[in-house]
């Protein structure tokens, strides 16, 4: 990407920490499911928290005047997004339980607990964090 960019232009980045949703009152269902999905990444070399190492990663590529700007979302009910771990959990379900990393009926459980408690309108529902990163690369 930096290859493309002429000396003054700038790059522009838009990445999560995937591995920091929350919801308030805390579920244990959801921290198991995200221990879940970031060691199956992991093993499939997938960062999900790519977002907080964008602005080193820039720097090193010699990108200057390096800024970032951080974003938390909340998802209300009825929000796209509320749902989104378990969209997540559903994608790679067969995979996590072909690599035998859990049982089916305990995902079935933790799945349902979950769902239980997104659905619930008091639980309050934070996004990752996602980091904007910007830079410019230097004159010649």
């Amino acid at each position: 990407m930096v290859r493309l960019v002429r000396p003054g232009g700038a790059i522009a980045l838009h990445e999560p920490d995937s591995t920091t949703q929350r919801c308030d009152p805390p579920l244990a269902a959801q921290t198991r499911l995200l221990q879940l999905l970031n060691t199956y990444a992991e093993l499939k070399g997938i960062d999900r928290s790519i977002g907080l190492r964008v602005p080193r990663m820039v720097r090193e590529l010699g990108l200057i005047d390096v800024r970032v700007n951080p974003l938390v979302h909340v998802y209300p009910p009825g929000h796209g997004r509320r749902m989104l771990l378990l969209e997540f959990v559903e994608n790679a379900r067969n995979r996590i339980l072909e690599r035998e990393m859990i049982a089916e009926a305990e995902l079935d459980e933790l799945t349902a607990a979950l769902k239980r408690h997104l659905e619930n309108p008091s639980t309050l529902v934070v996004s990752s964090l996602f980091l904007q990163t910007w830079g410019r690369m230097p004159e010649r």
